[in-house]
């Protein structure tokens, strides 16, 4: 695996899972969501923000390591 690979998968993870909007987005919805009183779900916002897009990056990784000469 070279440089490049490891270049052209953060860029298509960042599109796909929108890596740069998502905390900017998470964080102000979160703190109107403070500033109003409600009750701020973390289970959710904290597995989509965070969990899945490192999930998916393992799976391609292990795949591209397991089935590169």
């Amino acid at each position: 695996m070279d440089f490049w690979t490891v270049i052209l998968i953060l860029v298509a993870m960042s599109g796909l899972m929108g890596w740069f909007i998502v905390p900017f987005t998470s964080a102000v919805t979160w703190y109107c969501d403070w500033r109003d009183g409600n009750d701020i779900n973390w289970g959710m916002d904290t597995a989509f923000t965070i969990a899945v897009p490192f999930a998916w990056l393992f799976s391609i990784f292990e795949i591209m390591l397991l089935y590169t000469p």
